[in-house]
Order: C-alpha cells, then structure tokens, then sequence
C-alpha cells in the first residue's frame, strides 16, 4: 500500500516486539482525508475491533491495517524514520492525502471551503475552535457557523471581523458580507 523503508520497517516490528500482546496490528488512517488539514496517523490496534473495510498488509514483523477508503490517499506515500532531537520519530509523505485545491472554475462554495479548511480553520483549532460553511447566499453573504473554542467565546466578533471575513473578502472579492449565525449564549467550551 505505501512504501516503507528498510530502517523504519525495523523500527516498527521493535516497537510491536516489545508489545506484550500478540494479537496487535498497525491501523494507518487519514484523519480528514482529502482536505487541506488531513494527517496520517499509526496507531496499535486489535485487529478484530476494526471495520470490515480495513484491508491487512503484511510487512516483516507486523501487520498493517488500512481502510479501503483510504487507499487513494495514501497511494504513493512513503514511511521513513527520520531523527526528532533526542529520538527518532515514523515519518510519512503522503501526497494524495491532502487532495487538490479547486480549480479556478470551481463553485465559490467549493473554494470557500477549501480555504476555510486550508487557512482559517488552523489557526482557530490552536484555541480548540472551528469554523464551517452554512451557505451562500444568492445576495453573496457568506454564512458561518463557529463551534468548539469559538462558540461563546468573547473574541469570536474581531475572529470573524478582522480573520475570516477580511481573508474571505480579499480572496473572494465578489461576497458582500460575512456572517457569523452561532448561538454565542453556550459559552461552555469557549476559549476566552
């Protein structure tokens, strides 16, 4: 499924023959696959917990799992294991996984998203929010829906003003306005 490298092929089977349990496996999954924030996670697993559509890979010394879904993703991708200071550390190039950005003729909805999820929503997730796409309307306001972090949170009017609105605006000169449709009165998870 990926290419892995000799030396990170023995780093992984150390790892599982230090294991005290004989049963585990490698589940390898794309967590937000086709987007801008996707990343590749390893994980152990219990092979007989996972779904019917994770497809086994036999490497020396372990067993990888992986999600049918996630074989165009991670097609062409390479683990390696490169030095982390004090450490070395799994390292994986995945190309596909983070899909392309919209093309210039693509729906404003489709590009709106996209640079929400490539540049906006980074920076909010730092606090622990996020920011959605509710719609567009046929008058050219952009409609958005803030959660975690950002719901009730005191500074979400400057986020939405002076951050998303002034990004949204300056790449998409065609929206008219921003507007922000959270319900800001649950402020039990809000960052400030």
């Amino acid at each position: 499924m990926f290419d892995i490298t000799d030396e990170a092929k023995a780093y992984v089977a150390d790892l599982f023959a230090q294991q005290d349990e004989q049963d585990l496996g490698l589940k390898v999954d794309v967590e937000k696959a086709g987007t801008p924030a996707a990343a590749v996670t390893f994980n152990f697993c219990f092979p007989k917990e996972l779904s019917k559509t994770y497809q086994k890979f036999e490497y020396e010394g372990f067993y990888a799992y992986i999600d049918e879904f996630n074989f165009e993703y991670l097609k062409d991708s390479e683990v390696a294991l490169k030095d982390a200071g004090t450490g070395k550390k799994l390292t994986i190039t995945a190309p596909n996984a983070k899909g392309e950005e919209p093309k210039e003729d693509a729906p404003l909805e489709e590009k709106i998203k996209y640079v929400i999820a490539a540049d906006i929503s980074p920076g909010l997730a730092t606090h622990g929010g996020f920011v959605e796409l509710v719609e567009i309307t046929k008058h050219m306001d952009v409609i958005l829906n803030f959660g975690g972090g950002c719901q009730g949170c005191s500074s979400v009017k400057s986020t939405l003003e002076q951050g998303v609105e002034a990004q949204l605006k300056a790449r998409f000169p065609e929206i008219k306005s921003v507007r922000d449709v959270t319900d800001h009165s649950n402020t039990n998870n809000a960052y400030m």
